[in-house]
């Protein structure tokens, strides 16, 4: 028989409850929680749950009576029958007892009602079974019985208290024989123990991982190819970190894991994360322990230019601003609509361009109702550029991103000439990834008067192709891009390059125009029959960028010599109306020449205006 929400339990803890209810505070204890354990020898050491999610344990390994665990979570479905296993040293004299609570309610305390399963209370289990007391019966005691969920039980996040005491059902701990908890039989003299955990409760089985990747100048990958979007729970996970150049040092690395991993570490006196560090070995492999893999995990991994580093940053966007705000307008305006295939669509509307959860969103999508009557197309679809605001010549330029393969689909990551003076195809165009329809490859490819118009797309070559990219994960893409070649790598595998010719003839017709800077494009469309299919109307189509970064060496960039390699902090204390500093010399630009702010928005290569040189922390 399963014990649930039995009677039993409302004559048994009426009285004994009352003890911790001479305290408001929430989940209160009956002791100082910095007291440690006197009894020589016994101590919790673990917990483990095993459900319908699987196997799941975490360890205590304190010497402390009360362990706030709560960063640490359990997982279960409404209705699961739930085995709780006790880790517990016992010392000489191994007789104790254990008692589960779930705050059912979430009203910041175990009512009688909410303690779910114990070994022993008054000579009785949980199941009712009786249970003999003293050494032939209680010391074999210990684990609480097996017990079920509430098959209504309202998904979400419940307080979970385990605790080993001695023949007491009260959730604050056991008061001895003189009424403190130092006295005969009370939970400090005998050495007992309290932790507490966060039970998830999922509506379906195996819910998801929610696994955060928080990068500064590196890559997270799996030990090979792209990392799951949803690792698998319960279960180890090994990654490896890049840095964007081995000669990059870390400036923090860490991994954040429980409740909220992005919150304050402690809220109304409730710890939300535990953090540990990052070791990675010589390789950059860091494995990540089966017990953290519950819950939301957040890996940190922040790198920072050296002395000893060719690739400096020159530009990022890490897209963190508020959800469903625009990106920043300072770096970034929206894609116009003109009469080429992937801008036929272009709309300033909300709903094809906007930030959520630290990414940039671009959509296509047939064109919402509240829109009929204003807006002429049958789609809308949404893009960035960074026309007039960033632009550079040579360098490294990468985007991580996810897309939604599906018929019509035709998302890119390029650039555009910032002079196009000569038209197009004539002034370039350098495309760092496509994507189309429902096909694994990635396209890289480079059009101009000598490849578009002439045909001379082999000669040499001027395009290639990625092949099996699997389009259910985030992939990293870049470019590199020199006087005389262009290369394109993903996930950091070099795919292929396109040279500058050495053919008089082939330079004379427009082969290579990559000679003057280029600016970024970030852009959701859709095709037209032709290349990539006509859009499926009753699709919405999504490419989210979770960041683009630029890095340029000194030889590219010769405003980038004598630059301070540490990351700075705020530029100016003081600042006028506009956001700038009041004093002139002061003032700071970014290498385009335009004036940067103190403020989250300024990242990259600054100058000062007495020719200081910096690179401005993008955290």
């Amino acid at each position: 028989m399963l014990f649930h929400y039995s009677p039993l339990l409302l004559a048994l803890a009426a009285s004994s409850l009352t003890a911790s209810a001479e305290t408001t505070d929430q989940y209160a204890v009956n002791f100082d929680k910095t007291q440690t354990i006197t009894y020589n020898g016994r101590q919790l050491r673990n917990v483990s749950l095993q459900s319908s999610d699987g196997h799941q344990s975490h360890a205590v390994g304190t010497r402390l009576v009360y362990n706030d665990l709560t960063a640490n979570s359990f997982t279960a479905l409404p209705g699961d029958v739930v085995k709780i296993s006790l880790d517990y040293q016992t010392g000489a004299t191994p007789w104790m007892h254990s008692y589960v609570y779930v705050d059912l309610n979430k009203d910041g305390k175990f009512a009688a009602d909410e303690l779910l399963s114990y070994s022993y209370s008054k000579g009785k289990n949980s199941l009712g079974q009786s249970i003999a007391n003293g050494a032939a019966g209680a010391g074999n005691s210990l684990q609480p019985p097996t017990f079920q969920l509430a098959k209504d039980l309202a998904e979400g996040q419940y307080r979970m208290r385990v605790k080993v005491d001695w023949d007491n059902v009260d959730p604050a701990g056991a008061k001895g024989e003189d009424g403190t908890v130092t006295g005969k039989n009370g939970i400090v003299t005998n050495g007992g123990a309290i932790a507490d955990f966060t039970l998830h409760v999922h509506a379906t089985a195996f819910p998801p991982m929610a696994l955060y990747l928080d990068t500064r100048h590196a890559n997270i990958y799996a030990e090979r190819g792209a990392l799951p979007i949803q690792p698998q729970r319960g279960k180890t996970l090994t990654l490896r970190i890049v840095p964007v150049e081995n000669t990059y040092e870390p400036s923090q690395l860490a991994v954040r894991y429980g409740k909220n991993p992005y919150a304050q570490q402690t809220i109304n006196g409730e710890i939300q994360w535990k953090e540990q560090p990052l070791k990675p070995n010589e390789k950059g492999l860091v494995t990540l322990p089966a017990e953290m893999m519950n819950g939301k995990v957040r890996v940190i991994a922040h790198y920072q230019a050296t002395k000893n580093s060719k690739y400096l940053p020159i530009f990022s966007d890490e897209f963190e601003g508020e959800d469903h705000s625009e990106p920043n307008t300072k770096v970034w305006s929206r894609t116009p609509r003109r009469g080429a295939t992937w801008s036929r669509f272009c709309s300033n509307d909300t709903a094809v361009v906007y930030l959520r959860d630290g990414e940039l969103v671009c959509r296509a999508m047939a064109t919402p109702q509240r829109l009929k009557g204003t807006e002429p197309k049958e789609f809308i679809s949404g893009g960035i550029k960074s026309e007039g605001k960033f632009s550079f010549l040579y360098g490294r330029a990468e985007a991580r991103l996810f897309t939604k393969p599906h018929s019509g689909n035709f998302p890119a990551f390029w650039m555009m000439p910032q002079d196009g003076s000569a038209g197009w195809p004539n002034a370039g165009e350098i495309d760092i990834w496509e994507q189309i329809n429902m096909e694994s490859i990635s396209y890289h490819t480079l059009h101009s008067h000598w490849t578009f118009t002439l045909k001379h797309k082999g000669d040499p070559t001027s395009a290639v192709q990625g092949r099996n990219i699997d389009y259910s994960r985030y992939h990293t893409f870049a470019v590199e891009w020199t006087p005389t070649l262009i290369s394109w790598y993903v996930d950091g595998e070099f795919v292929g390059s396109a040279p500058k010719s050495k053919d008089s003839n082939a330079l004379a017709n427009g082969q290579w125009p990559y000679t003057k800077p280029f600016y970024l494009i970030l852009n959701q469309s859709v095709g037209d029959g032709s290349w990539a299919s006509a859009p499926d109307p009753n699709f919405v189509y999504e490419t989210r960028f979770d960041w683009v970064r630029v890095y340029q060496t000194v030889e590219q960039n010769p405003l980038l010599t004598g630059i301070e390699r540490n990351e700075l902090s705020p530029l100016a204390p003081s600042q006028n109306a506009e956001g700038y500093a009041d004093n002139t010399a002061s003032r700071w630009h970014d290498l385009s020449g335009r004036r940067v702010q103190n403020s989250s928005s300024a990242h990259g290569v600054v100058v000062s205006a007495e020719g200081k040189k910096a690179i401005l922390s993008t955290r």
